[in-house]
């Protein structure tokens, strides 16, 4: 039943539901599924409700682009664990034997296994994350990503679940991304900037009314230039949203999908373009200049080539997940300065070179985005880290200051600097005198 985190694994659905007959084809998930919990497979809630913490890790390591930090003997432990019966893949081992580079490797069979065991209630993703999040060994990312693509595939799970098609229209994703009391003002917004004037007329809505996205899982990409076109309907094709690569300048997820129709080609790619901030510098009040850094030309992020004969309309978001204000807000259109002749009524339109519709949503609250039900799960989710939590779980603020103490000079905190200083430092970053 068990079977190793190797290429082999794979390889296998291919055979089996090659050869198969027509029972064998129809259960070829459920064949994938029992590869990946190493176990016999089952949707009912009883099975469900009593995976363990690993089962539960390799149903979302196969969604989500986890890295392993190795810090901790626990984080180790699972991580070899997953390699051995869970299908996950060990790409390097360092000469001693000490370290060692895994990956779950795109399988749109095995995220959909996983997708039929996390769409019951009993699966709950993000108190599942919490669970190990809140121990040193994995990694959510800097600003936020990995809790921002948990948020992008319980929309996509709830939408493929009520519309009960793996292919759902773009704005039934945003209908279940994004809280209800915001759909008429996002889908009948018009484009912050367009390359035609029908373009500049239409709304979100109309743009994209036959637009198709198709996903299941994250991978994380390793190259800046794989969010071209000319990748990107490969991610489609295995049913696969990413994770930017590393210092990927202005956007960090980008989900694919299909402009125009069903019929997967290069040109009828489009894209959300997603960056994320947990940082309380970035509130409610949008910060244009960081939907400039997503723009999809060819010298900025590559997403359309040079001299694009076909540049279709994009969505980017930001999400200001650390803001203290819950908010979608959607960007309008600089307005068009008259011209000074009494017999020109409007303005001339001034084209594009692409057409974007841009939306800021802040916080990380039910208020914001639906798939959150409860605020105080994803506020965790995203404090998660090493430092400050490392002081703030001392019991007395004595001990915490004792703790901040023994690492001088590293944050605003007074108790990092007053010992060598004599002076205490504001949550402004000046200096006051100690008392």
């Amino acid at each position: 039943m068990c079977s190793k985190g190797t290429a082999d694994g794979v390889i296998r659905f291919a055979a089996r539901y090659i050869q198969g007959d027509e029972d064998i084809k129809k259960s070829i998930v459920m064949f994938a599924g029992e590869k990946l919990l190493c176990k016999p497979f089952s949707t009912a809630e009883d099975f469900i409700r009593n995976l363990s913490a690993v089962e539960k890790m390799a149903c979302m390591s196969v969604r989500l682009p986890f890295e392993f930090n190795g810090r901790s003997l626990r984080a180790q432990d699972m991580e070899r664990t997953l390699v051995e019966k869970h299908m996950r893949v060990c790409l390097s081992v360092d000469p001693g034997f000490e370290t060692a580079l895994t990956i779950a490797p795109s399988e749109p069979l095995l995220a959909e296994a996983s997708y039929l065991l996390m769409r019951s209630p009993s699966f709950d993703l993000p108190r599942s994350l919490l669970a190990e999040l809140a121990l040193p060994g994995l990694d959510k990312g800097v600003r936020g990503e990995l809790i921002a693509m948990a948020l992008c595939l319980e929309a996509r799970d709830a939408a493929a679940k009520r519309l009960q098609n793996r292919v759902i229209p773009v704005t039934e994703f945003i209908h279940e991304l994004l809280t209800p009391t915001t759909h008429r003002n996002v889908l009948g917004s018009k484009p912050v900037r367009a390359r035609t004037p029908d373009e500049a007329d239409k709304t979100l809505g109309d743009t994209f009314r036959n637009s198709k996205i198709y996903f299941n899982h994250f991978i994380k990409l390793r190259n800046h230039r794989c969010i071209n076109r000319n990748f990107l309907w490969g991610l489609i094709a295995r049913g696969t949203a990413a994770q930017c690569a590393d210092y990927q300048d202005g956007v960090d997820i980008i989900v694919p999908f299909l402009y125009q129709d069903n019929i997967l080609r290069r040109e009828n790619v489009s894209a959300f373009l997603i960056q994320c901030k947990n940082d309380e510098n970035y509130q409610s009040k949008p910060q244009l200049n960081l939907f400039d850094m997503m723009n999809p030309c060819e010298n900025h992020l590559g997403f359309f080539d040079r001299n694009e004969s076909h540049p279709v309309p994009v969505i980017r978001m930001v999400f200001a997940l650390a803001s203290k204000t819950p908010c979608v807000t959607v960007i309008k259109p600089p307005e068009r300065i008259q011209p000074p002749r009494k017999d020109v009524s409007k303005a001339a339109f001034k084209a594009d070179k692409y057409t974007a519709f841009d939306i800021w949503c802040g916080k990380a609250s039910r208020e914001t985005f639906r798939p959150i039900k409860d605020d105080g799960v994803y506020e965790k989710l995203l404090r998660s880290r090493v430092f400050p939590d490392v002081y703030e779980s001392k019991k007395s603020e004595t001990i915490q200051n004792a703790t901040r103490n023994m690492n001088p000079a590293t944050d605003v905190h007074h108790a990092h600097w007053e010992r060598f200083t004599g002076q205490r430092s504001t949550t402004e970053g000046s200096f006051v005198d100690t008392p």
